[in-house]
């Protein structure tokens, strides 16, 4: 399975003048539809992406930690990785939010092993044979929204199946668990939304903690994860949202950016 697309690596602590380090919040989605199975983001409304004031990068340039970056594909199929880098979405139709970063084209598995630590096996994601991981941003006055779109493009459908069936599967067993530095407690299925032509729709939700550069840890972060599949294609949504803006419009964003997804799809 790949791990959860996100933004992590240190968080800078915060030197506006809340002095807050980084951190976010969502509350539980609301919208009606049956939650079927279990990797990237999207904004909350209202906010300029370059507002004054606003909190620091990840010191890592937002990458991610636990999984290859860059702008290289990694997939076995080139027409494939095509299609996939059109399906998730940029920045413009994020419409309030800023590009962060290159694509994320890796294909390295990450299994969750017996101390419920997400790992790397040393193999690529089985069927796997094209992703796109593409990241965004809203600075505000003393935090940022941190948010990923990715599709991905599998072999058969039963590779796509098993692909939200580990995330489900992993969030029973290990409700608490970490990923590299980053820690993951309360994690658990949550209502999900309806996603037009979706065979298969998952909602994972949780609370975060990030190590900072100064030596320290965010405070918990709510995030929500939305994962929904189409015969062979795995379309997802994170959102890691800054805790003073509205988490339920937040929802509402993250709902929002997953149908824009499977628009295109």
């Amino acid at each position: 399975m790949t791990v959860r697309t996100r933004k992590l690596g240190l968080r800078v602590a915060a030197l506006a003048a809340a002095g807050l380090v980084l951190t976010a919040c969502n509350d539980d989605l609301t919208d009606a539809g049956p939650a079927a199975s279990s990797a990237a983001g999207s904004p909350t409304a209202g906010a300029s992406p370059t507002g004054k004031g606003k909190a620091k990068e990840p010191a890592n340039g937002g990458k991610p930690s636990t999984r290859p970056s860059g702008g290289t594909a990694t997939g076995t199929d080139k027409a494939a990785q095509a299609k996939m880098g059109k399906l998730a979405l940029t920045a413009a139709e994020w419409e309030t939010y800023a590009a962060d970063g290159d694509d994320d084209t890796g294909t390295a598995n990450y299994v969750m092993d017996k101390s419920c630590a997400f790992v790397p096996d040393g193999t690529a994601v089985k069927g796997l044979t094209a992703t796109v991981a593409r990241f965004v941003k809203q600075d505000h006055e003393s935090d940022t929204t941190f948010a990923s779109t990715e599709a991905d493009q599998f072999a058969s459908v039963a590779d796509a199946r098993q692909e939200l069936q580990s995330f489900r599967e992993n969030d029973q067993r290990c409700p608490n668990h970490t990923d590299g530095d980053d820690k993951y407690t309360g994690v658990h299925a949550g209502k999900a939304p309806t996603v037009p032509g979706a065979e298969e729709v998952y909602v994972e939700e949780g609370k975060a903690t990030y190590p900072t550069t100064d030596g320290g840890r965010t405070d918990p972060r709510d995030f929500v994860f939305i994962l929904a599949r189409k015969g062979t294609v795995v379309v997802k949504v994170f959102l890691d949202v800054d805790p003073n803006f509205n988490a339920a419009t937040s929802k509402d964003d993250a709902r929002a950016a997953i149908a824009k997804l499977a628009a295109k799809w």
